[in-house]
């Protein structure tokens, strides 16, 4: 949008009305001159009433009067008699005079007023359109790094400046925010203006403007006025956008601190079970006061066997957690056939206890890229997820191939998830509300998720038609080996 900087009019348009004084008087004397004995006096008031009307509003009162006494003196010394004389013989022609000389000045003072009038409608109207336009740049962006470059764009666009920054205090002083064009350190005099862009009784930065153009020319009462407006402005948008920083710091720590208790609840708990487990069976086999059987002995040591890997456990999916929230889980992609990983997961499940699993994987399968060993991990803890909530019923591993992508899906006929539940249950230490509950860190999911996701993929849960949950993992094919769609097997 084509703004002029400058809002207030002035300066050539003066110059133009004395020009139209002048000239008009001129020119309107010129024919009537030669015709002086054919047209009558009143002929002549209307002529120059208009040459007064047309400097008025080109220039305003001061050509207007100009006009008016250009007129007046040429009516009396051109066209009444005796002619070439400020005095005049018939006392109607002072009259014509006066009366002429009234409507002149009048109609000046008219014109002037109705001009200045419409000069200021029309700087409102600018004045409302900027605000308008900063007001648009203020809310079309997120973050307040963007609205600050957004908001010295569109002030340096509409006064045509040479350089709009705003300035903001800082733990060392003060910092640019956002800058548009040039401003130097150490601008020339008049050039520049630093506006403070106040929210409330207090400043909260800074908006510094650099006049364009080779001359300096300041800046008017109107365009400070303005420059104030899109200052304060701006200064909402800064209190905005620290308020925001200062909710989402406090929602952070408010998300660390329940994840902390939630971590310290969770893995007290899981440390406490198997220490304890593993303290009783190893004080049992130092107590030399009791003769333990051999086959007690196996069963002491195979609990501290079995605790002991359930700390492992723990421990690896603490370290899998913080890999994961840091982004540093690198997967080493391979291609593998989808058959060849859920078979040893399945053969494992099937020996652990004594639920059928049944499995329908495709041996025309594209393969998969994937981290083998990742992908095993993912697998084992969604089965036996499903395992421990079917509660002895039936439970199956599905695989199909979409035209990039293939899908596993570990199905179970168990209680099932609820519909609020099935993706907060992939949060960090979540676990479900109520009923029988597993024992668990509530990690497995939310590793399982991040897992997948490195992978390029994704994991969801649905519910099972007939009852119970569906874990849908979603792997990209080997773009190696990707099928054409028309030869993609469909379930």
């Amino acid at each position: 949008m084509d703004v002029p900087r400058r809002l207030a009019l002035g300066g050539p348009r003066g110059a133009l009305g004395y020009t139209v004084a002048l000239a008009g008087t001129a020119l309107a004397t010129a024919p009537l001159l030669a015709f002086r004995d054919e047209v009558d006096k009143t002929t002549v008031v209307l002529a120059y009433l208009l040459v007064v009307t047309a400097a008025a509003v080109a220039g305003g009162l001061g050509p207007g009067i100009i006009a008016a006494a250009l007129g007046f003196l040429a009516f009396d010394f051109l066209f009444l008699q005796p002619y070439h004389h400020i005095l005049v013989d018939d006392p109607q022609d002072w009259l014509s005079l006066a009366v002429y000389l009234l409507v002149a000045v009048v109609v000046s003072l008219l014109v002037a007023s109705s001009e200045r009038r419409r000069a200021q409608a029309e700087r409102r109207e600018r004045e409302t359109r900027m605000l308008f336009d900063l007001s648009t740049s203020l809310v079309a962006r997120g973050s307040l790094d963007d609205t600050l470059r957004g908001v010295v764009g569109t002030v340096r666009s509409l006064f045509d400046l040479a350089g709009c920054a705003i300035m903001l205090p800082s733990d060392d002083g003060v910092r640019v925010a956002a800058v548009d064009g040039q401003v130097p350190d150490d601008p020339e005099p008049g050039r520049a203006l630093t506006v403070p862009m106040r929210s409330g009784e207090h400043a909260v930065g800074a908006l510094v403007v650099v006049a364009g153009g080779p001359e300096p020319s300041g800046f008017g009462e109107a365009e400070r006025r303005v420059l104030a407006t899109f200052a304060n402005q701006a200064a909402l948008a800064v209190e905005r956008g620290q308020q925001e920083a200062e909710r989402n710091r406090a929602l952070a720590l408010q998300e660390t601190d329940r994840l902390r208790t939630a971590l310290l609840n969770s893995v007290s708990h899981d440390l406490r079970t198997p220490l304890a487990s593993i303290k009783a069976s190893a004080s049992s086999l130092l107590d030399r006061d009791v003769d333990w059987s051999d086959a007690e002995r196996e069963e002491f040591l195979a609990t501290i066997n079995t605790e002991v890997d359930r700390l492992t456990r723990l421990v690896h999916n603490l370290l899998d957690m913080s890999r994961i929230e840091a982004g540093a889980l690198d997967p080493h992609l391979v291609e593998s056939s989808v058959d060849e990983v859920v078979g040893p997961v399945v053969r494992r499940a099937r020996a652990a206890g004594h639920q059928r699993v049944g499995v329908d994987v495709p041996e025309e399968l594209a393969p998969v890229l994937v981290d083998p060993v990742r992908l095993d991990q993912v697998l084992t803890n969604l089965l036996d997820n499903a395992r421990s909530y079917a509660a002895g019923s039936p439970v199956q591993v599905v695989a199909r191939q979409a035209v990039d992508t293939v899908e596993l899906r570990v199905v179970d006929h168990g209680p099932g998830i609820p519909d609020p539940e099935r993706e907060r249950v992939f949060d960090q230490f979540y676990r479900l509300k109520g009923g029988r509950r597993p024992e668990g860190t509530g990690m497995g999911l939310a590793i399982c998720r991040g897992i997948v996701e490195a992978h390029g993929g994704s994991l969801r849960a649905e519910r099972t038609p007939g009852g119970g949950a569906t874990f849908v993992l979603t792997l990209p094919v080997s773009p190696r080996r990707a099928p054409v769609e028309e030869e993609v097997a469909r379930p």
